[in-house]
């Protein structure tokens, strides 16, 4: 079987003020790369769950929201899909200079 690739997008609202709409209002564009990402390879969408203010450690945390893309291809085009990995978190990191966010790549092998 082929490995699976998992991209994970965590953006945190550094304001912990901000509304639910407001947060998705922004957030959602950015997000919306990791389904054009996703669309490229098969037609099911990256999943993503927003998580309401909460309190982290000790610390009060805005509204949250995880984006995962998770591909399956060769080693081959793994190479490429990795460099679209960075290039779309690069960008959704300069679309949200606002915003904590946060990155993940992972690969697992299935054997």
């Amino acid at each position: 079987m082929l490995p699976m690739f998992v991209l994970i997008v965590d953006v945190i609202a550094k304001d912990i003020t901000i509304s639910e709409k407001q947060f998705r209002e922004q957030v959602d564009p950015s997000l919306s790369h990791l389904d054009s990402l996703k669309g490229s390879f098969d037609r099911s969408p990256s999943t993503i769950t927003y998580y309401p203010p909460c309190e982290r450690d000790g610390k009060p945390e805005g509204w949250s929201a995880r984006g995962i893309v998770m591909i399956s291809v060769g080693r081959v085009r793994a190479v490429y899909l990795l460099h679209l990995y960075e290039a779309i978190s690069h960008l959704i990191e300069l679309e949200l200079p606002d915003y904590e966010v946060r990155v993940d790549m992972s690969v697992f092998e299935n054997k």
